[in-house]
């Protein structure tokens, strides 16, 4: 075959291949258990709520675990697989402070005593992310499809290559992490703002408290940060200084007085992306309707390892 004819093939297998997933993300709908699991919904909703009610970073817990998982190879619930030999999407760096395992568990247990072998993980990520805003509000309940297969395949090496990384002060560098997903630079801006809930470990940022002429951080808070963390790693300080449990826009009035804690939050006071948080800084409203749909955007990106739904979702069902 000519070097013409190789790359015809490559253009068209790449392109059945996007038409493939635009299909699969198609497939998603509102309501999708209601004839086969009709209880599946409250299931989630009610463990959600009793969880977070023991222990509020609970919230912050589940919605990490849907963006990480959607990251990787999309919403597969491939994140939840364990491996032998460690090297499962769980053991890479990045997840390896990752909770809220526990809870994903107590809803499959009571979902599979239900409707066994319906609901898959996939979805129930889904739902108990848009759970954890709904408890963290108090009345924010917006919609979520379901429909997602769960995935087969897990690595470690997956997560380290997909997933956006904490320490990139570049935006421009930081989108390309959404827009290689069919993400837009708008969802880069809505979605951070997830972090007004939860906190990150000192070890995370330490190398950022070492350094005086880091413009992208107040000097008051830096200060306040080495305090906190007390060159301890396992020291944990807010993502949202000041409203760590509030789902609301304050993480965006921090990002803008330059006290955030990642470099990847102070990236969005840049020239390209301020305006956007400027706006959804003084407009709750437009930031939860803005966040529904981009959530919805993330929460349509579909792997290409689907596989059985998951008796447990700690393994794949063979």
């Amino acid at each position: 075959m000519t070097t013409r004819g190789m790359l015809l093939v490559a253009v068209v297998s790449a392109l059945l291949l996007h038409a493939a997933c635009v299909a699969e993300a198609q497939s998603l709908r509102l309501a999708y258990y209601n004839q086969t699991c009709p209880s599946a919904e409250s299931i989630v909703f009610d463990e959600v709520q009793k969880a977070y009610k023991v222990d509020n970073r609970t919230a912050a817990a589940l919605l990490r675990l849907h963006f990480h998982d959607c990251f990787v190879n999309g919403c597969d619930a491939s994140v939840l697989l364990e491996s032998g030999d460690n090297q499962a999407e769980k053991n890479a760096d990045p997840n390896k402070s990752l909770r809220g395992y526990d809870v994903v568990d107590k809803i499959k247990a009571r979902i599979e005593v239900a409707c066994k072998q319906t609901v898959s993980c996939a979805d129930i990520l889904a739902y108990a992310a848009r759970d954890s805003v709904r408890v963290a509000t108090g009345w924010f309940n917006y919609k979520v499809p379901g429909g997602r297969p769960d995935g087969t395949v897990s690595k470690a090496s997956m997560a380290l290559a997909n997933l956006p990384p904490h320490n990139q002060r570049n935006v421009t560098l930081l989108a390309k992490s959404f827009t290689v997903k069919g993400l837009s630079v708008d969802d880069l801006v809505v979605l951070s703002g997830a972090h007004t809930l939860g906190v990150s470990r000192c070890g995370t940022f330490q190398y950022r408290l070492a350094n005086d002429n880091d413009k992208g951080m107040n000097a008051t808070f830096r200060n306040d940060l080495r305090r906190r963390c007390n060159y301890n790693a396992a020291n944990v300080a807010p993502l949202d200084a000041g409203s760590q449990y509030g789902f609301d826009t304050s993480y965006y009035a921090n990002v803008l007085a330059n006290k955030t804690v990642l470099e990847s939050d102070a990236a969005l006071n840049s020239p390209s992306t301020v305006n956007r948080v400027r706006q959804l800084k003084n407009d709750p409203s437009t930031f939860m309707r803005s966040f529904e749909l981009s959530m919805g955007r993330m929460g349509a990106l579909r792997g290409s390892n689907p596989g059985k739904v998951r008796d447990s979702c700690r393994k794949v069902r063979t």
